[in-house]
């Protein structure tokens, strides 16, 4: 198999280290034999040099295979059907070991630079402490993000704000009331 150490665009945004646990199972990450895949989803502020990761996450297979079951079959046949017609599969298939990285520096179905993408997802395929090259890191700009959103069931949309918010919202203290100390 294909290998490289993680690179530090798959870091936690939090440690600035590699993810040890699976988001859903708290499964240890790091040891050889564990797949996982990692997701960011970031946002660049246009004409500065500067981008904040909105989100971040590693799942083990296991726990991604459950959570793919969540997605309505018409969901997941809308989905394929959008790859299929729409991927840059000979640009895709030129990515190699040398090069596997060069996947993040467009987007795989737009072709769009990420310097221009004001929003965008990265994904990557992991194996312990390296990086899957078989699979290829992939970017997905924000644009094909908004043409997926239309494709995606009531159910699917339900399934993936639940998986947000489980793991992504605030502390629901953060919006309870709470006495204030007023000095006047």
């Amino acid at each position: 198999m294909q290998e490289k150490d993680i690179p530090k665009e798959f870091f936690s945004f939090e440690t600035e280290a590699p993810f040890e646990r699976c988001i859903e199972c708290n499964k240890y990450l790091l040891d050889e034999g564990t797949e996982y895949l990692i997701e960011k989803a970031i946002k660049n502020y246009q004409g500065f040099e500067a981008r904040d990761v909105v989100f971040d996450f590693a799942i083990c297979m296991d726990c991604m295979h459950e959570r793919s079951k969540d997605i309505s079959p018409e969901s997941a046949a809308k989905i394929t059907e959008y790859f299929q017609n729409n991927i840059d599969l000979e640009n895709r298939l030129a990515l190699n070991e040398e090069n596997a990285e060069s996947g993040l520096d467009k987007c795989m179905i737009k072709g769009t630079e990420v310097s221009a993408c004001s929003e965008y997802q990265i994904c990557g395929y992991f194996n312990g402490r390296k990086m899957n090259l078989q699979n290829p890191p992939y970017l997905i700009s924000g644009e094909v993000m908004e043409e997926l959103m239309p494709l995606l069931s009531d159910q699917t949309i339900d399934e993936m704000n639940g998986f947000f918010k489980k793991h992504f919202s605030p502390d629901p203290s953060f919006f309870e009331p709470t006495p204030k100390l007023i000095l006047v």
